[in-house]
């Protein structure tokens, strides 16, 4: 007699999948998700900001547990005043990781946007001290804008050398900082800090001419000449030229004056 599984009985049992079934689809499910936020950071750099949320929300239906698509999903709705929503989003991403500094940033930058200051400078304080957060100078720079915005001058100066200090090549600190202290007559601050500036960016012509003029009002004319002569034999940019020519008449007429004024004296 034959054996009951040869009789068909065995037809009645259904098949196992294999498996790593399960685990492929983890990882198609996976695949899709970045896939989708791809195409969200794609939508944020063409400013469709829509079409960023669409895909960012797709990434985190798909996947809800990677942080990083909801601070880019925070961001998207940062960018398009969906300023309740962005926050939620931010909330999202912080409960899966704690320490986020990025996150702790964008919340400065959606506080600051919302004007609400108060709430804006603390996140941007965390983001700051975060000693994690690579990015730490930004936090700085940002805190910086909101207290000069709020007329805080000791505050936003503080932040912009601290920002300065983390990242000794930030551009847009080191200018300000040369700028407001220019602009307060602190010239010998204003020349460090442009000085600072143009070794890490040479090339920059209309800082250089700003410089040269620093040094005009400091009546160091050698060597505010000795840099608009550069600036004319070097530059391809006819205002920067043209602007340089000028100073250095203007320098001739201070030499000239100055020298009237000790020959009166002598007289």
């Amino acid at each position: 007699m034959l054996p009951f599984t040869v009789l068909g009985l065995t037809s009645c049992v259904k098949e196992r999948p294999p498996a790593d079934t399960e685990e492929n689809n983890a990882q198609d499910i996976q695949k899709a998700g970045e896939f989708f936020n791809k195409l969200g950071i794609a939508a944020m750099a063409e400013e469709n900001y829509a079409k960023a949320i669409a895909n960012f929300r797709r990434a985190v239906q798909l996947n809800p547990y990677d942080p990083e698509y909801w601070k880019n999903l925070g961001e998207a709705y940062t960018a398009a005043k969906f300023f309740e929503k962005a926050r939620e989003a931010f909330g999202k991403a912080l409960a899966l990781k704690p320490d986020y500094g990025e996150v702790y940033y964008d919340l400065g930058v959606l506080y600051t946007r919302w004007e609400k200051y108060g709430e804006a400078i603390k996140w941007f304080k965390k983001a700051a001290y975060l000693d994690t957060y690579e990015e730490r100078y930004k936090a700085f720079y940002a805190l910086a804008q909101l207290y000069k915005k709020l007329g805080k001058e000791k505050e936003y100066v503080a932040n912009l050398q601290r920002a300065v200090d983390l990242y000794p090549r930030y551009k847009e600190a080191l200018l300000e900082l040369a700028r407001y202290f220019a602009s307060r007559g602190v010239y010998s601050k204003a020349e460090l800090y442009y000085l600072r500036y143009l070794s890490a960016y040479p090339n920059d012509e209309k800082v250089t001419l700003e410089y040269a003029r620093l040094l005009v009002k400091e009546g160091k004319y050698d060597r505010a000449k000795k840099i608009l002569k550069s600036l004319i034999d070097g530059s391809q940019d006819p205002q920067i030229v043209a602007q340089a020519y000028k100073l250095v008449n203007q320098i001739l007429i201070k030499e000239a004056q100055e020298r009237l004024k000790k020959e009166k004296l002598k007289d």
